[in-house]
C-alpha cells in the first residue's frame, strides 16, 4: 500500500481510540461469583466476564466492541483490545471515581494504553483484517418454515439455520452462508463501506453462553450462538461508512466480545 493511501486524520471527524487492557483472570471469576453468574455450575465464557468487568469499571464509556486476545492461554492475565470514545487516561479516572475496590483491582493499570484511530480511510485502501463475530439474524416477526420449523418475533437464529429452514431443499454450505453474511455486513451503505477481496474462516464453534436478562430480577439464562472468526483482505469503498462499521462493530453482541474489526497492512 502506498504511503499516500494510508489512513489520515481529518479535522471535524469524531475521534475514537483503540485501548489495551490487562485483566486478572482470577479476579474476573471472583466478579462472576459476586454477580451470581457461577451458581449451579453454569458455563461462563471469559468474554462475558470481561463484558461485566468493563461495565463495572467504565459504565457508559466501556470499550465496545472489544476482543479477548489470549482467551485460550493459561496465565494470570488476559489482554483485551477495544474501541472507545475516550483515551486510556480518562477511562482510568472514571474507574478511580466510581468502581468498587474489588472491581478496580481487576485491571493492571500500569500496563493499560490507548492510541487515537485514523479518521479517514481513503476509498481504494486495501487492508488485512481479522474479526470474531456472532452471525445471527433477529426475526422481525413470528413464522413457520415449510417443514414446520417455528420461530418467535424477535428470536435470534444462526444465519445458517435461518437459510436452511427457508431453503429446505437447497444443499447449503455453512462456510458459504457465513461468508455471504459477512459480505452483506461490509457492503452496507450506512455502516459497511468495504468490499471483501478474500476471506476464510479460521475458527468456528457453537458456544453456550450465560446472559443476565433485562428486568428487575436480572435472571441468568444459557443461550447457544455461533462463534466464527474470519481473516481476509478488504478494500474500503466509503471512508465514512467504514469508520462507522469499525467503531460500532460487525453484527450483533458487540458488547460481549464480538464484532471488533482488527486491521493491518494488506
Amino acid at each position: 500500500m502506498k504511503d499516500s493511501a494510508l489512513p489520515q486524520t481529518r479535522a471535524g471527524t469524531m475521534p475514537f481510540y483503540m485501548v489495551q487492557l490487562w485483566l486478572d483472570v482470577r479476579r474476573l471469576y471472583e466478579l462472576g461469583r459476586m454477580l451470581g453468574l457461577l451458581r449451579m455450575r453454569r458455563p461462563v465464557n471469559l468474554p462475558y466476564l470481561v463484558h461485566c468487568a468493563l461495565g463495572e469499571l467504565f459504565q457508559q464509556q466501556a470499550p465496545r466492541p472489544f476482543s479477548v486476545e489470549n482467551e485460550n492461554q493459561s496465565g494470570r492475565w488476559i489482554r483485551v483490545l477495544g474501541y472507545a470514545d475516550v483515551p486510556w487516561e480518562v477511562l482510568q479516572e472514571l474507574a478511580k471515581g466510581f468502581a468498587s475496590p474489588a472491581v478496580y483491582a481487576i485491571c493492571s493499570w500500569e500496563r493499560g494504553a490507548s492510541k487515537p484511530m485514523p479518521t479517514l480511510f481513503p476509498p481504494g485502501t486495501r487492508l488485512a483484517f481479522a474479526v470474531r463475530v456472532c452471525p445471527v439474524v433477529r426475526k422481525a416477526s413470528a413464522g413457520r418454515s415449510s417443514r414446520g420449523r417455528t420461530w418467535k418475533k424477535g428470536q435470534e437464529l444462526d444465519v445458517f439455520l435461518d437459510a436452511a429452514w427457508n431453503q429446505p431443499d437447497a444443499r447449503l454450505d455453512r462456510e458459504s452462508v457465513y461468508v455471504a453474511w459477512l459480505r452483506r455486513q461490509m457492503a452496507r451503505s450506512e455502516k459497511g463501506g468495504a468490499r471483501l477481496e478474500s476471506v476464510r474462516i479460521t475458527r468456528f464453534s457453537i458456544e453456550r453462553m450465560i446472559r443476565r436478562m433485562q428486568g428487575a430480577q436480572r435472571s441468568v439464562t444459557v443461550i447457544q450462538r455461533p462463534d466464527v472468526t474470519f481473516e481476509g483482505v478488504l478494500t474500503v469503498t466509503s471512508s465514512e461508512a467504514f469508520l462507522r462499521m469499525l467503531r460500532r462493530g460487525i453484527g450483533r453482541h458487540t458488547s460481549f466480545g464480538y464484532g471488533m474489526l482488527k486491521l493491518r497492512r494488506a
